[in-house]
């Protein structure tokens, strides 16, 4: 049953037991209570309590849902220290300045925090305080307004919304998906700062037919940061950083006595160049996380005859490196592909080895055949051998004694 604190006959509400003054030495931060009929206190929440601080202490109030709405209190700060007025919870609700008169007064006492509302006296001009200014992206420091940027962690695919409003959302997952809010429902100037710490792609989609930075989606990588900001209409980046570990690299990593799955993790991941050493003791599978990255593979491995595989998780089979060998792979995304889809270019010339032609005849005339030597070449016997070097049975050649 929720108490509500007002009386039944009449509607007004019901205070505690009232206590009109409270002389309070503030010596280090000190909570009130309530003044209530069954207990004793030394500081209760009187309706006016002159403070004399000895530093920049702090005053926190009694829980608002123990009371009901018009509940006051008057604040007279008659010492050299700042003092703050906190709720229940612990947020600022008021800095009161040396010799400054605050009033305070509640508003809804539905939860514990409740809803305070306050006014100062004596002020020649109207003064804001800076807990009633805070909003998303601002935070109360002491009397004045800071910038805040909340950090929040994520795992799962998540819909941001208007209260996300100047948060930074750090993916600590595999694949993703982070789905901004519609533009129109959270209005020009609304953004969101997103940074992918996780170890898979994250996909950044706005809704709709909206687009970001004229695309359907963006794509950043681990390590990938960028603030993402609508216009109302559509979405853009701001500072769209990119890892520096996606630059050419190479690692060496060894696999002397394993087999079966190895997959890549920490400073192994989103590399580029790597060589696989050591003695196998089993087919092998390297396990490349779903990003869209290349790979530059050398297969250094020794032992039995077994196989080096490069795949995704989820992709069967992998990409055979043959023992010996370098491969150029790549990752879509998906899964990885062998980059190399072409075979030797024929006939190879002369100049490079071949003898740049697709026929023997061609060949040997590339090659500086005559044709009677050409003759010779394809001579099945003795005497078709004779006749294409113009020798007679009787051994002349041109004329001449053979």
């Amino acid at each position: 049953m929720t108490n509500t604190y007002t009386q039944i006959f009449g509607g007004t509400t019901i205070y505690p037991s009232d206590v009109s003054y409270l002389a309070l030495a503030l010596t280090a931060d000190t909570a009130l209570d309530w003044p209530l009929e069954s207990n004793t206190l030394l500081r209760p929440a009187a309706r006016i309590i002159d403070v004399t601080p000895t530093g920049a202490y702090a005053i926190s109030l009694p829980p608002a849902n123990e009371t009901g709405s018009g509940q006051t209190i008057l604040f007279n700060n008659l010492g050299p220290d700042t003092i703050t007025v906190k709720n229940s919870v612990g947020s600022t609700l008021l800095s009161i300045g040396q010799g400054e008169q605050w009033q305070i007064y509640l508003t809804n006492n539905t939860t514990a925090a409740g809803t305070w509302r306050t006014f100062r006296y004596g002020a020649s001009t109207a003064q804001a305080q800076a807990s009633a200014l805070a909003g998303f992206g601002l935070t109360a420091t002491g009397s004045t307004l800071s910038q805040s940027t909340p950090v929040t962690l994520f795992n799962s695919n998540f819909t941001a919304g208007g209260s996300d409003r100047a948060k930074m959302l750090v993916w600590t997952g595999g694949l993703g998906t982070l789905t901004l809010p519609t533009a129109s429902s959270v209005g020009s100037d609304w953004f969101i700062a997103v940074r992918n710490g996780g170890a898979g792609n994250l996909v950044v989609d706005p809704q709709g037919a909206e687009t970001i930075n004229g695309a359907a989606s963006l794509t950043l990588t681990p390590g990938d940061s960028a603030t993402a900001v609508t216009d109302g209409t559509s979405w853009y980046t701001l500072g769209l950083g990119q890892s520096a570990l996606f630059a050419f690299d190479y690692t060496s990593i060894n696999l002397s006595g394993l087999s079966g799955n190895y997959t890549l993790s920490g400073a192994e991941l989103n590399r580029i160049a790597y060589e696989f050493t050591g003695a196998i003791v089993g087919n092998i599978d390297i396990i490349v996380p779903k990003t869209t990255q290349q790979y530059w593979v050398t297969n250094s491995t020794t032992g039995g005859s077994y196989t080096l595989r490069v795949r995704t998780s989820t992709q069967t089979p992998g990409v055979l490196v043959g023992r010996g060998s370098r491969a150029i792979l790549y990752c879509d995304g998906n899964v990885v592909v062998d980059a190399n889809t072409g075979g030797i270019a024929v006939p190879i010339g002369v100049p490079d080895g071949g003898t740049g032609a697709t026929t023997a005849g061609g060949a040997l005339i590339n090659l500086g055949g005559s044709t009677v030597g050409i003759g010779l070449f394809t001579a099945l016997t003795t005497n078709d051998a004779w006749t294409a070097l113009g020798v007679a049975p009787s051994g002349t050649v041109n004329g001449g004694a053979f």
